[in-house]
This record gives C-alpha cells, sequence and structure tokens, in this order.
C-alpha cells in the first residue's frame, strides 16, 4: 500500500485499507474485493495511467456498475487525476461532447467502446488484473484540487460541468450524522456513477470502512431488487423518490432487509415514508437533499418513527459541514416562515462550473456575512418552520426534476428547435401519478410538417440522454402567451396519460 495525501479521498481509503486489510471492501455478483486487494489493484492501474502522462488532468470512466468500475474510480484519483463518470447508456454525440468540455486526456472503458468514441484509451477487459509489484508514489494532490467533474442539465443547450474537489467528497463521507456509516455496514451502489447519489454510496462505504455491494447493470427498477439486498446483506441503500414510492406502493417486502433507506432528488412522500417505517421496526428513513454543486446532500431529515413522518416531509436541517441561508429576493435573510431562495454554503460547496466561470460567479456567491466564503444560490424555494427544519416549496424558475434528474428546459427545447419540422418548442413536467414525472413537449410545428412522434424521438435519444427525451409530444397552433409575452406555462393543455404512444 502507498502513503497519500491526507485529507485526499484516496488518503483517508489508504488509511482504511492499512486499518482492515482483509475486510470486503466491495462486491458484484462476478468477484469479492478486500480493502488491500481494491488498493492494489487500483495502484496498478494508477502506475499505467501516470505512465501515460494523465496526472493533474481529467480522466473519462465509460463504465457500467461494477467492481472493476470501483477499481478505475479509485486509480484515477491515486494518479493524480479527476475522473468524469460517463454513462454508457448516453448517445455518442452527448459523450464526445461531455469529454471535449473536459478535456479529458485519457477514457478507462471496455473492448467495445472504441466504436463510440475517439479518444486515447485504457481497456479494462474482464482479464484484466495487473497487480503492483514496483513502488508507487501517489502524486501529490491536495483536499482542495479536484477529485471528480459532474455533469447536470443546462439552460444554454449544453450540460454543465460541476468539477467537485476531495474536500467537498471527504466532509459528504466521513461526517454524516444523519445515518450510520461503519465497519458494520452494507450499502448498495445503485445509482449510474454519472449521478451524484454515487458519490454518497461508493465513497460513504469506502471512506468508513463498509462493504459496498454493487448493483448488476440489468437491475434497472424494483426487479429482483429484494432477492440482491437479501443475498448480499444489504442494509444501507439509497432509492430515488420515484423508484421509493414504487416499490413501496407494489413491493415493499422488497426491502425487508433494509434498515437504513435513503431518498430524495424530489418531493418525498409521507404516506409512503410511514409505510416503509411500519414494515421494519427500527428502520430509519431519510429524506435527503442536495444539488449537484453542493456534493449530493446539504440537508438530511432522519424519520425514525410514524409520528415524525408529518406532511409535507421537510427536508430537514443542513449536514454536518454545510450552512443554510434562506434569502428574500432583496438579497435579505428571511424571517422564520417566510418562503425565499435557500443559498447552500460550508464544506460542500463545489469548485464551480468547468471552463464556464460566468455563470460560476452568478451561481456562486459571497455568503452572507462571510465574504470570504462561497455560497450557492440553489434556485430552491423554502422556508423555515418552527423548530428550524425546512420545508421545500418549489422552484423560483422553470428547472425540473424528473427520476431524480434535474432538467433545464431550455436544453430539451434547444434540441427541438434544431429539428427541421419544429418552430417554437416549450417542455414542461407533469406526474403520470404521484412522484413520478414525465417530460411533455409542446410543440408549434414548421409550416405544412406533420408530428412524427417516432422520428422525434430518434432525433432526440441521439443527441441527448433518455431522461432528457420527452414522453409525450403536443402539437398546438400558437403557445399561449402571458401579457408580458412569455409563455404561459400555466396555460398549456394537459394531456391525457394512457397506454398509447405520442
Amino acid at each position: 500500500m502507498t502513503r497519500a495525501s491526507p485529507g485526499t479521498v484516496h488518503g483517508v481509503f489508504a488509511d482504511r485499507a492499512r486499518a482492515t486489510p482483509g475486510a470486503v471492501a466491495v462486491e458484484d455478483d462476478q468477484e469479492r474485493l478486500t480493502y488491500a486487494e481494491l488498493d492494489r489493484r487500483a495502484t496498478a492501474l494508477a502506475r499505467v495511467m501516470v505512465d501515460r502522462g494523465c496526472q493533474g488532468g481529467f480522466v473519462g470512466v465509460l463504465l457500467g456498475r461494477s467492481t472493476r468500475t470501483i477499481v478505475a474510480l479509485l486509480a484515477v484519483l491515486k494518479a493524480g487525476a479527476a475522473y468524469v463518470p460517463l454513462d454508457p447508456a448516453y448517445p455518442r454525440a452527448r459523450l464526445l461532447d461531455m469529454i471535449e468540455q473536459c478535456g479529458a486526456k485519457l477514457v478507462l472503458t471496455t473492448a467495445d467502446a472504441p466504436k463510440r468514441i475517439d479518444a486515447d484509451m485504457i481497456l479494462l477487459n474482464e482479464e484484466w488484473h495487473d497487480e503492483a509489484t514496483a513502488p508507487f508514489a501517489d502524486p501529490e494532490r491536495r483536499p482542495a484540487d479536484p477529485a471528480y467533474v459532474m455533469f447536470t442539465s443546462g439552460t444554454t443547450g449544453r450540460p454543465k460541468a460541476v468539477v467537485v474537489s476531495h474536500h467537498n467528497i471527504v466532509n459528504l463521507a466521513t461526517r454524516a450524522d444523519y445515518v450510520e456509516l461503519s465497519p458494520a455496514r452494507t450499502m448498495l451502489q445503485f445509482a449510474p456513477i454519472s449521478f451524484d447519489a454515487s458519490t454518497f454510496e461508493i465513497w460513504g462505504a469506502l471512506l468508513n470502512g463498509a462493504r459496498l455491494v454493487v448493483a448488476p447493470d440489468d437491475l434497472l427498477g424494483s426487479d429482483r431488487l429484494g432477492d440482491l439486498l437479501t443475498s448480499h446483506r444489504v442494509d444501507t441503500m439509497w432509492l430515488t423518490s420515484a423508484l421509493f414510492h414504487h416499490v413501496v406502493d407494489t413491493d415493499l417486502q422488497a426491502l425487508g432487509p433494509l434498515t437504513q433507506l435513503l431518498s430524495g432528488g424530489d418531493v418525498l412522500s409521507a404516506d409512503h415514508v410511514r409505510r416503509a417505517l411500519t414494515a421494519v421496526p427500527g428502520r430509519v428513513v431519510v429524506n435527503g437533499y442536495g444539488p449537484t454543486e453542493t456534493t449530493t446532500f446539504a440537508c438530511c431529515h432522519r424519520v425514525s418513527t410514524v409520528a415524525d413522518a408529518d406532511h409535507p416531509l421537510p427536508i430537514g436541517r443542513a449536514i454536518p459541514g454545510a450552512r443554510t441561508w434562506i434569502m428574500t429576493e432583496q438579497g435579505e435573510p428571511a424571517a422564520d416562515g417566510e418562503p425565499g431562495e435557500l443559498w447552500i454554503a460550508g464544506a460542500g460547496v463545489s469548485l464551480g462550473y468547468l471552463g464556464d466561470p460566468a455563470e460560476t460567479d452568478r451561481r456562486f456567491v459571497p455568503e452572507p456575512g462571510r465574504p470570504e466564503s462561497r455560497a450557492y444560490r440553489s434556485g430552491d424555494l423554502v422556508r423555515r418552520r418552527r423548530g428550524g427544519l425546512l420545508e421545500f416549496l418549489g422552484r423560483i424558475d422553470d428547472q425540473i426534476k424528473v427520476r431524480g434528474y434535474r432538467i433545464e428546459p431550455t436544453e430539451v427545447e434547444a434540441a427541438l428547435i434544431e429539428q427541421p419540422t419544429v418552430r417554437q418548442a416549450v417542455v414542461t413536467a407533469q406526474d403520470l401519478r404521484p412522484g413520478d414525472k414525465r417530460l411533455i413537449a409542446y410543440l408549434v410545428l414548421a409550416p405544412g410538417a406533420e408530428l412524427r412522434v417516432p422520428e422525434l424521438r430518434r432525433a432526440l435519444a441521439a443527441r441527448l440522454p433518455a431522461h432528457l427525451v420527452p414522453a409525450r409530444y403536443v402539437a398546438m397552433d400558437d403557445l399561449p402567451l402571458t401579457r408580458n409575452g412569455k409563455v404561459d406555462r400555466r396555460a398549456l393543455p394537459v394531456p391525457e396519460w394512457r397506454s398509447g404512444r405520442g
């Protein structure tokens, strides 16, 4: 094992690996690695990357869920670089754009990737198990250095690259008081690595000596979830709000082994929380809230009794290391009970947007009373209840959440308007059922054009990830306008949700 920079993600992991080298660190359906084995394998891969000159830069990780992926993420950090998670399900144009934005010098992937991207690659095939033999000194890294880049939907039609530091991750993973993370715990890694919940899953487990169980890629929903949780003795996991609601409604017993259940990404139903608590005595449900820019969680509300699951369920209080402010439109702190925009400061606030200093300065502002500290303007409308708990009220703009993903409608609208048959486009979200939002595209077509939904879907799927492709398309003669000439989104017709397409 090598000595790593203190305060970095791989430095904290190295301490764990030295303390409990024989404990199981990560497993999937194919293999199991101890902390010492994971450290050795990541070190071997890091040496290869250093030889390829990746220090100080960004490395793409184009892999699905597996133990191999965990090796790759740790190896990138050991090599003195920052990882860029690339979802294999994303269209080629999206992947190329992300790689270009980051200037990624190298991509870790598998043998089928060369057909999709044109980049310098290291292919991690099934038999890739080069063991470290020669001494290897980790390149010097500081806690303030970038650890990964996570992309979110952007208002300009391109995704925004959020740069997260080692310090941000270490604070999230090692200071949690809303959930127990210890060597006695087993965490499920269920989120795609391109989704920031994976930060909590992976490093929350590995920086605390817990066992990480990686779900297979084909476990997309609740199917087989119960068998996986039981067979691997998983007691802690995170689910999007929509999937949590769905599993509670359709197969509550599947969650049986879980004593710690975290959920978020959208409004969480108090009724579903009460049902989850009732099913397993002693279970804890945590409503987790946080933008990507503040490293997964900024606030959490821990619910351990049915009586605590009141409606509407609050998003709770700031997690350790975070500070929250509720600000009025006049830029003053709001009084208790008064709605305002949530500003988030503290150890989780990321480094900003890569290559976009103007947008960074717009959203990352001086913290009230601490001009040397930055606060992230979340755009979320909240209020402080009696007792100090924060309650989510909505957005101050048109941004929406679908299946936990943050979506800027303008990004989807820009892709639609590029289609020759579309003259105008407005995208909104509506509930198919409680807690299950879907995107709706309202279109004014070009003269003489017909609405051909399959063609539009194919065109969008070629450049946007699946969560940005609308589920319904509505053709209109004109879009309704407010007196100020803006699109009146509240006046858009509500489509009927049926099993048919369109």
